[in-house]
């Protein structure tokens, strides 16, 4: 059977006909909605992030971080055609609901429109910021688009100008869905879901207790369905008017809230982090699939006393190669912690890594950490997708213990480090913070940090930081303001490491490539590609004075600091 290697981003049906996965293994699969079997894929060269079917069904689109957009005949999955010009990840995805064409949205800030054919028709300008979601309005040659610029763009496809242009203070939307008869809903990351209907005033809804990662609507139920990443997904009633809350369901563990669609009038698929996609009667309340294996890449590695630990998709733990504990869901980091290991993901739970014991629970899933001094005691901060940092200490029998939550930023914590005198820490909105690690308090808070999402960061030196981004430039921080150094990356740089001298960096991206920066050359020395997979974590292995890179393709990889 062919099936996922890496967790599903995007998912789409047809009809009760197919079903169709875009996966971060780089493939796209075509499934019998009927009986759930695989009927063939197709590649690209970089993750794909969404996919979506013809009206006819006879052509399937996939979006992709590899800067294009591919589209495939069914059910064969035959390639058509390639959809290039993009200049970053390609996102959102939309055929005409009558005419012979495609919208994609990117990362690039703009909106492409194209024939059937490949052929390029028209590039939409406007957006300030990433365009996560475009839509075709039914029947017309009106485009819909959301952006992390905080706005919701109205286009005129012929002519490329924008005909309404709402702002929602900045809060970043990442995803629309269009009624038949005209209404928007849109899904922010304040957990609002903004009605917006022609002649009125947009209405928010509060719905979720974190940011809605995907909405879907279906005229045939006239319902429309809400993801979020405080793990609940909420299904709604639409009047043609407003909408209210007809059910309120939790996810599984193996599910990702990135992606969902109609099946049918009574069943749903979601996205997961494992091999094939998720079935949920809304009816029965149940899901319907059994269980689903999960993908086994690693997204975070450390050392502790000599042994190496990882931790990825799965929620294995493993020690030296060895499976010591199982988490239950997908984790994004891993940490040693006075003597504990310590690690956290997509469930916000923070466990003891060697038990599963479950130390505190968020409500939105957990993202990196950091140990770091407060008021001359030990102490760990865990940054979370909703801008908080969770803070454990030490009780009296030496046992970790949740001190207390802190806001460090407005959106997701992507990277958190500390040094003596600050906790630094960056975010998905691009910005980077220094917080005393005493007081809390903010000494400086930089929003433009980076000029797009930062991915993570690391202590180098006294009070100098380092930081990485899908800018594909690595900056060297003190706390005032940064030294930007262009790389040799061509796609997203995902992680950063610092040996303990503060002299060298690794830095790995989503496409397999090591770089390594030495601070008193002031230059890169090394530059390769160690895997076809990306690199999702990088530690300094103090036993071998080398670096240890986690990856999604299951394993990790040692990275000589000294070559001759």
């Amino acid at each position: 059977m062919i099936a996922h290697k890496s967790p599903i981003s995007g998912i789409a049906t047809f009809q009760n006909q197919y079903v169709a996965t875009a996966g971060y293994d780089n493939v796209l699969i075509l499934w019998d909605g009927k009986n759930g079997r695989s009927l063939g894929r197709g590649c690209h060269d970089h993750l794909v992030n969404q996919c979506t079917f013809s009206p006819d069904g006879k052509l399937l689109a996939s979006s992709s971080s590899d800067y294009t957009a591919r589209i495939w005949s069914v059910p064969d999955m035959k390639l058509q055609c390639i959809l290039s010009g993009h200049t970053d990840d390609v996102e959102g995805l939309s055929f005409h609901p009558t005419k012979n064409w495609i919208a994609t949205s990117s990362r690039d800030a703009s909106i492409r429109i194209y024939d059937l054919n490949g052929q390029h028709i028209r590039t939409l300008e406007g957006h300030e910021d990433d365009v996560i979601s475009v839509e075709w309005m039914k029947g017309r040659d009106i485009l819909v688009s959301s952006s992390d610029d905080g706005t919701v763009k109205y286009w005129d496809a012929i002519t490329g100008k924008i005909l309404k242009d709402l702002s929602f203070n900045d809060v970043e939307t990442d995803t629309v869905a269009i009624a038949a008869e005209g209404t928007i809903f849109a899904g922010n990351d304040e957990g609002e879901i903004v009605v917006i209907r022609e002649d009125h005033e947009p209405v928010m809804v509060p719905a979720h207790e974190a940011g809605i990662k995907r909405l879907v609507y279906s005229d045939a139920v006239n319902k429309l369905i809400s993801l979020s990443y405080d793990r609940t997904f909420k299904i709604w009633l639409f009047d043609g008017e407003k909408i209210s809350l007809d059910s309120d369901h939790q996810f599984n563990n193996m599910v990702w809230p990135r992606s969902c669609a109609f099946l049918n009038e009574q069943e749903v698929v979601f996205g997961t982090f494992g091999i094939r996609y998720a079935q949920y009667d809304i009816e029965k309340c149940a899901w319907v699939n059994g269980e689903i294996e999960p993908t086994y890449g690693i997204n975070a590695v450390c050392e502790v006393e000599g042994n190496v630990y990882t931790i990825g998709d799965a929620g294995f733990v493993f020690r030296n190669g060895e499976k010591i504990a199982e988490m239950g869901s997908l984790c994004n980091f891993i940490i040693e912690f006075e003597g504990h290991v310590i690690t956290g993901g997509q469930t916000g739970e923070v466990f003891d890594a060697r038990t599963g014991d479950v130390y505190y629970q968020h409500n939105s899933p957990l993202n990196c950490a950091t140990n770091f001094q407060h008021n001359g005691r030990p102490a760990l901060a865990v940054g979370t997708y909703t801008g908080e940092g969770i803070v454990f200490t030490l009780d009296a029998q030496g046992q970790v213990v949740h001190q207390e939550n802190v806001s460090l930023h407005d959106n997701a914590i992507k990277g958190i480090s500390a040094s003596k005198k600050y906790i630094f820490s960056v975010c998905a909105t691009g910005a980077a913070a220094f917080h005393d690690v005493d007081t809390f308090a903010c000494n400086n808070y930089i929003s433009d940090g980076h000029w797009k999402i930062a991915n993570g960061c690391v202590n180098f030196g006294e009070d100098a930081f380092a930081s990485i981004s899908r800018d594909l430039h690595l900056r060297v921080w003190n706390s005032e303001e940064a030294n930007v150094i262009a790389t040799s990356h061509r796609n997203s740089i995902k992680s950063i490491a610092s040996d303990d001298s503060g002299r060298y960096l690794a830095l790995g991206d989503y496409t397999g490539f090591v770089s390594m920066y030495d601070k008193e050359q002031g230059d890169f020395i090394r530059h390769m590609r160690i895997s076809d997979f990306g690199i999702s974590s990088i530690c300094y292995s103090k036993s071998g004075n080398k670096f240890i890179a986690s990856c999604y393709d299951g394993k990790p990889y040692d990275i000589v600091i000294n070559q001759n």
